[in-house]
């Protein structure tokens, strides 16, 4: 039952998050769901780890669920207005650039994955606070903030993919990841090698 858990919770974002996307504004029911997603984010790694459960599955309904939950506010964003356009399309930009990297993890190793390195994280915080800024009345700095922190997410992530060895969940930033492994380059082979001694 433990090592269920962790899947358990990743799926509740996963079953509500597609909900947020049919709200044309951020309401509070919207939050009320919203926060029940966050919730979830928060809660499924570390039951993962504490309920020693983490597996690849884990990882990528993780991935699947952050991009639903997202998604979705971006569309909510969107259909309020409330946003200017230049600040939608660079999160936008960013999000897709997220999903390239996931897609190079794919093609490199097998495994459709995002990274969760600590810009990422930084990344989701920001993004956590933006429904929130525009509920209460936009906060340009807020948003730009938000919009620079993703695209260096974003760029860190694509360069962690493509230098990576392996399709490893504990890369926390690209400069610790060279410092650990100088040698790290692209070697398809070798990763999934990996990933299946790992198994």
């Amino acid at each position: 039952m433990k090592k269920y858990l962790a899947n358990g919770i990743t799926m509740v974002r996963i079953v509500l998050a597609p909900v947020l996307f049919f709200f044309h504004s951020i309401t509070d029911a919207f939050i009320v769901i919203y926060l029940i997603c966050a919730v979830s984010d928060f809660l499924d790694g570390p039951v993962a780890r504490i309920t020693h459960s983490s597996s690849h599955m884990g990882a990528l309904l993780d991935t699947i669920g952050d991009f639903l939950m997202y998604g979705s506010m971006m569309k909510v964003m969107i259909a309020s207005g409330a946003v200017p356009l230049w600040t939608i399309l660079w999160l936008a930009g960013a999000l897709l650039i997220h999903l390239a990297a996931a897609f190079i993890c794919w093609h490199r190793f097998g495994r459709f994955y995002l990274n969760h390195a600590l810009s990422s994280k930084l990344m989701g915080a920001a993004f956590f606070i933006t429904p929130f800024s525009v509920r209460f009345g936009v906060d340009l700095f807020h948003l730009t903030i938000t919009c620079i922190i993703s695209s260096i997410s974003a760029v860190e992530a694509v360069m962690i993919q493509l230098k990576a060895n392996s399709a490893g969940t504990d890369i926390l930033s690209l400069i610790g990841m060279l410092k650990r492994n100088p040698a790290c380059k692209p070697n398809s082979q070798s990763g999934k090698q990996a990933l299946e001694a790992a198994e």
